[in-house]
């Protein structure tokens, strides 16, 4: 999510338009992270959509599940950046459009079928063992997971829904490739100028503050001075490996899974099967006749309107190919030898004729070579099942107002205590003096309602924790005559900064009258003036490599013929005068292929643009009021927001 937003300024679309991303209408899998996920709802509404709602829990499982994501990509990232870089609004967009497209696809008889769903869950790699779908494996995830059935269905007929309404939408835009030529020979556009840096280190010294100046530097910053909200709270971490012992499978349960799925070691006969069905007997007794005679099941199928699709059924046991087709059909078919077509059965959709292409003998894998991997899954099976009805007896006993250190000695756990932190992990001193805690668990915590009570929530790694809030410390100004030697420095720097800002204006103003920047400089002791020449593409190869654009080379594409603009430095190190020199207008008929590659991008942005208004048309038929004010209490409370 956040490197869309990245993208979305390295990439030239960013450069050159304003485009709409359709990252805020891509949805994943419905994974929850946190224990006791329902599809009950709680707390706050923070949207209506039509009839419906989005709730305080819906967007706080949301924002967990994405920023989660998210820190496989950056796992120092916190709450509070990722809410700043415009994550929250992107998930609470993400829920507000798929509960409208859900409202105005069932409005409109869209109806998403469980066998629609059941394809989905089939395909899902990680149900799936030896390349097919796997009942326990299923179960067992849902279970660690702490995710329903019902709630998995859910989640996938809404994707289902989603993409019903907005691929038609995507796939049916087209653009030009005239449109095309214009950011082509933008890209090819060379520019050549000047980059006049201005140090705040080389501009006088302000002197001292006065009191004044301080009080009113502090009054002004007081965002910069103004401790987070702070939380303090006890937590014992528990896992399955006291469980572990109870959780292995006895010698006769090993032995009997390998008896009871002989498919899963290959004990089975399978048989590659083709099948037609037809609406009469006479028609499927012709049928049979025709292959019979010499004709090609395949080729006859195909004369009578038939896919290959639809005639081939793979390779499957009888158990198997009685659940695809029916067990009457499954019978005769295992009853026939190799290249042998069957006598027409009858079901209730019509008469089936089936053809053996293949018979694939039983190659069962010896137990003992399968002993140590069964073991393993049942154990592995049985843990996940004792470690969620251990987290269930935590959550009852909670419930019935147990404290966490008895819930906790029940479990073997240790109890400890965490002090006063910030969302992001920072524990201040009597003198306000920061260091970082890493704390995996703070992100559940400030995700939790004060004086809720203890509760069970899952950790790193699969372990899961008890958690209470014992202390929440709001947020508070700290006093300038605690740290007066910090904001006299700061004035100093700001001071400098503003000196620096002022002098780059200056020969900014100057320079776009034409003067040269050496002669606006006079005899100022600056550094020297670099000679730059660059074309867009160029630095749109750099951003799409990950290399990072420096701010007033951007600059300098953005910037008029003879003009001069001012651009701060990084980390606040001073200004930048950049002046354009000379610009070389691109010539897009020397490059075909890049054409090509920017008509395509433009194909991609556009459809994504159709796709967003779109949603945004749904919206509006549906019906959307946002709540901004309980929207910014729940994201207070996510990121210890400071005093306003």
């Amino acid at each position: 999510m956040l490197q869309i937003l990245r993208k979305s300024v390295s990439s030239w679309v960013g450069i050159l338009i304003l485009a709409l991303a359709l990252g805020a209408l891509v949805f994943t899998l419905f994974q929850p992270s946190t224990p006791g996920s329902t599809s009950g709802q709680s707390g706050a509404v923070l949207a209506t959509v039509g009839k419906g709602a989005i709730q305080e829990s819906d967007y706080l499982g949301a924002v967990d599940r994405a920023v989660a994501r998210e820190r496989e990509r950056a796992p120092q990232l916190t709450n509070p950046e990722f809410l700043a870089a415009g994550g929250g609004e992107m998930v609470l967009q993400q829920l507000i459009a798929g509960k409208a497209m859900n409202s105005f696809g069932a409005a409109n008889g869209m109806a998403i079928s469980r066998r629609m769903v059941d394809g989905e869950i089939a395909s899902i790699p990680a149900f799936q063992l030896n390349g097919k779908f796997d009942e326990p494996t299923f179960r067992r995830l849902l279970a660690e997971q702490r995710i329903s059935e019902e709630e998995l269905r859910e989640s996938i007929a809404t994707d289902l829904m989603r993409r019903q309404l907005l691929q038609p939408v995507l796939a049916g835009t087209s653009v030009p490739r005239a449109m095309a030529e214009p950011y082509a020979a933008l890209l090819l556009e060379q520019r050549s100028g000047v980059i006049l840096p201005i140090p705040s280190a080389a501009m006088p010294d302000p002197g001292k503050a006065t009191d004044a100046q301080l009080q009113a530097f502090h009054t002004e910053n007081k965002a910069a001075y103004t401790l987070p909200e702070r939380r303090a709270f006890r937590f014992a971490e528990f896992n399955g490996a006291s469980l572990r012992d109870k959780a292995k499978p006895t010698a006769e349960a090993v032995r009997k899974y390998y008896d009871d799925n002989p498919l899963e070691f290959g004990g089975l006969e399978m048989r590659n099967v083709q099948q037609v069905v037809l609406p009469d007997e006479a028609a499927a007794k012709a049928f049979v006749a025709e292959v019979r005679g010499g004709k090609d099941f395949g080729l006859a199928a195909a004369a009578l309107g038939f896919e290959e699709g639809d005639v081939a059924l793979g390779a499957l046991s009888q158990d198997q190919l009685a659940q695809q087709v029916n067990a009457q059909s499954a019978k005769a078919a295992f009853a026939l030898a190799a290249d042998a077509v069957s006598e027409p059965v009858k079901s209730g959709f019509g008469w089936h004729v089936l053809h053996v292409r293949e018979i694939q003998a039983p190659q069962p894998q010896p137990f003992t070579m399968v002993q140590n991997v069964i073991e393993k899954k049942l154990e592995d099976e049985k843990l996940a099942e004792l470690l969620s009805e251990t987290v269930g007896k935590a959550e009852d006993q909670f419930a019935e107002g147990q404290s966490l250190a008895d819930v906790a000695k029940g479990l073997g756990a240790a109890v400890q205590t965490s002090p006063a932190l910030t969302a992001d992990g920072r524990l201040f001193d009597e003198n306000y003096g920061a260091t970082r805690v890493m704390q995996p668990l703070l992100s559940k915590v400030f995700a939790t309602e004060p004086g809720e009570g203890p509760q069970v929530v899952e950790a790193e790694g699969g372990n899961y924790a008890l958690v209470e809030v014992t202390d929440v410390v709001a947020p508070a100004l700290v006093p300038l005559d605690k740290i007066r030697g910090d904001v006299e420095m700061a004035w100093s720097v700001k001071s400098r900064s503003d000196a620096a800002k002022a002098e780059a204006e200056r020969i900014a103003a100057a320079a776009s009258k034409g003067e040269t920047l050496q002669k606006a400089i006079g005899g100022r002791n600056l550094p020297a003036p670099q000679q730059l020449t660059v074309r867009r593409l160029e630095l749109t190869q750099m951003a799409q490599q990950g290399q990072q654009v420096p701010p007033p080379v951007v600059m300098l594409l953005n910037t008029p013929k003879g003009q001069a603009r001012v651009i701060q430095a990084p980390g606040g190190q001073g200004w930048f005068v950049v002046k354009v020199e000379d610009v070389k207008p691109g010539a897009p008929e020397e490059a075909v292929q890049l054409v090509d590659a920017v008509r395509q991008s433009l194909v991609r942005d556009a459809g994504n643009e159709m796709a967003e208004s779109f949603v945004r048309a749904i919206e509006r038929d549906v019906g959307v009021v946002r709540k901004p004010d309980a929207v910014k209490a729940v994201n207070r409370r996510l990121t210890g927001a400071t005093v306003e």
